[in-house]
């Protein structure tokens, strides 16, 4: 699933794009995918013109220009990207714009899990009225003291109240490991359990593997690719996720390969406690 570097890098390689580009045809090919109904979805995007690309979490937003917002969660396998209107169509397209000026924006999720929904800024959808602050752009004392009052309350693995979007937003699999991993914090280990100095390291290096992600344009682990259809590279840096069995980058010893909190994961048990 694109987490926040990958999603972050696909606003980046739009945003001197889209902006100012008229929406003259809206085609919807997955109607389930689109809310509050395809109909609506489809007239309320013709005519409008494009004013910015935000980003909120996972989330991509789309400004237009009568204040409505196209907010799209990619999910699982979603890709947005930027091409010619006459491009062949790709195999399992969820949606497309089609811009006045002959240019396209299409939706392409081969596991059919991504979301387009159109709505107020006042009326957002459930999963983006509820998430947490953002990593990189919260204070380090806030982001401190949010993570800390909600450790307090979970007996259970620090790497699911990470994972927990209403916690903070934009991390998944891939940078809680990561920055687990750089933290030297084992990912089952209870989250009241965490004591302070720990937290300041796990902020930290939450910090460092998102910011060098995006640095690196994310990680195409499998389908992911930024707005313009190209891959990220930074699955050449990743030190423990992906990594099952193969030796520590650092220590040597053979990574760890289990289940926590429902979630395949990765760690050093020599380098991590």
């Amino acid at each position: 699933m694109p987490e926040l570097p990958e999603v972050e890098t696909i606003r980046r390689s739009l945003l001197p794009l889209l902006p100012g580009k008229k929406i003259e045809e809206a085609q919807i090919f997955l109607e389930k995918a689109v809310k509050p109904s395809p109909e609506a979805v489809r007239d309320g995007l013709i005519g409008r013109e494009i004013m910015d690309i935000k980003r909120r979490g996972k989330y991509l937003i789309i400004q237009l220009d009568n204040e409505q917002w196209v907010t799209i969660h990619l999910r699982m396998s979603g890709r947005l990207v930027f091409m010619p209107a006459s491009a062949p169509l790709e195999k399992h397209t969820t949606l497309t714009l089609e811009f006045t000026d002959g240019n396209s924006l299409r939706f392409v999720d081969p596991r059919k899990f991504g979301t387009v929904v159109l709505h107020a800024p006042t009326e957002p959808p459930a999963g983006l009225s509820t998430l947490g602050p953002e990593p990189l752009t919260t204070p380090k004392a806030e982001m401190l003291e949010r993570l800390q009052t909600a450790a307090a309350r979970r007996p259970g693995p620090v790497k699911g109240m990470l994972l927990d979007q209403r916690v903070l937003a934009g991390l998944g699999n891939i940078y809680v490991d990561e920055a687990l991993f750089l933290a030297g914090v084992r990912p089952e280990r209870p989250a009241n359990g965490i004591c302070a100095a720990e937290w300041e390291k796990i902020y930290e290096s939450m910090l460092k593997v998102l910011n060098d992600s995006i640095e690196h344009r994310g990680t195409s682990e499998r389908d992911y690719v930024d707005g313009l259809g190209e891959p990220g590279y930074h699955q050449v840096y990743l030190q423990v996720y992906g990594r099952k069995r193969e030796p520590c980058r650092k220590c040597g010893t053979e990574l760890i390969y289990t289940r926590v909190a429902g979630r395949g994961t990765h760690y050093c048990p020599n380098c991590q406690s």
